[in-house]
């Protein structure tokens, strides 16, 4: 493989991610704030020239609603039905399934959606709803099923730095002319540095517990692998819009497990346990993610795709 292909293989900066994060280790306390400045930088590039009007609005309102209950319905049911299994096994890790079933989707599925030629607009519509969404439910999941209550105005916070700070900083950035590949590489650092900050935050855990750590990683294969690839093969017999299913598939899977950290240290403490579901959940996501994104083309072809319905 040359060093320009290289540059470009998502895989890759993954692998060199886990890697660093398994030498570097924790970097403290900044490592969420940190966590937090790449996914809105993510977001931003992923953005970067997309527009809306309200016949956008108008015409996506369906696939926008099939988003919501991919994210809030198979996503957080699926997520606590896997962890059902820690809750008397570890019960502080049934804590963190419970929160990583609350979030919202990563933002990152507007980033997959980019690269594998979905429908971004409507995802950026579904991002914005699921969030508006997550500010009364995300709470209520949580003090429903672990009984710690989490600030509104927290889950507020993070709704703005994760879909309002991007979409105004893609205002002054359509007037620069990024091209595909140059996103394409800014996303797989991204990828990198978010590889790093999570795991790294967990290493110490990771290798004391290492049999734990196993069974949470079979339960995010479950929850991501096997979920993603049941739904791309449902959404591709059924008929259903390509560039619609591209986002559907990833709201399904991809919980904001970085979210999902934060929230544990502010509802539950400071124990990497809890947060453990979350830190391996948003590595497995990663890898599905890279996995996808590659053979995504091979399975369901842009050419290929004979549906031209919005509704779908």
């Amino acid at each position: 493989m040359t060093v320009a292909k290289a540059v470009y293989d998502m895989k890759l900066w993954m692998i060199l991610g886990i890697v660093c994060a398994f030498i570097i280790g924790p970097v403290g306390d900044i490592s969420s704030s940190v966590l937090v400045i790449v996914l809105i930088i993510q977001m931003t590039i992923s953005m970067d020239g997309l527009s809306f009007s309200a016949e956008s609005i108008k015409n996506n309102k369906r696939p926008v609603l099939f988003s919501v209950l991919a994210c809030f319905g198979i996503s957080t049911a699926v997520t606590l039905l896997v962890g059902l299994f820690f809750i008397t096994y570890r019960p502080e890790i049934w804590n963190g399934w419970v929160i990583l079933a609350a979030v919202p989707c990563a933002v990152s599925v507007v980033t997959m959606s980019f690269l594998v030629r979905g429908n971004t607009t409507m995802c950026v519509l579904s991002l914005a709803a699921i969030y508006i969404i997550a500010l009364l439910l995300t709470p209520l999941i949580i003090l429903a099923l672990i009984g710690e209550s989490v600030s509104i105005i927290r889950v507020f916070l993070y709704v703005l730095l994760f879909v309002a700070v991007p979409m105004a900083a893609s205002v002054p950035m359509k007037k620069v002319k990024i091209g595909r590949n140059i996103r394409v590489v800014s996303i797989n650092i991204m990828i990198f540095a978010m590889a790093v900050l999570s795991l790294g935050q967990n290493r110490e855990y990771i290798f004391s517990e290492p049999w734990t750590a196993v069974l949470v990683i079979l339960a995010c294969f479950i929850r991501i692998f096997a979920v993603g690839f049941v739904m791309l093969y449902i959404l591709k017999k059924c008929g259903s819009s390509r560039d619609n299913s591209m986002v559907y598939i990833p709201m399904a899977v991809w919980k904001n497990s970085g979210l999902g950290i934060a929230l544990c240290l502010a509802a539950v403490g400071t124990a990497s346990e809890t947060a453990l579901p979350c830190a391996i959940s948003m590595l497995i996501e990663m890898l599905w993610f890279a996995v996808v994104t590659n053979r995504i083309e091979k399975s369901w072809p842009v050419s290929r795709d004979t549906s031209v319905s919005v509704n779908g």
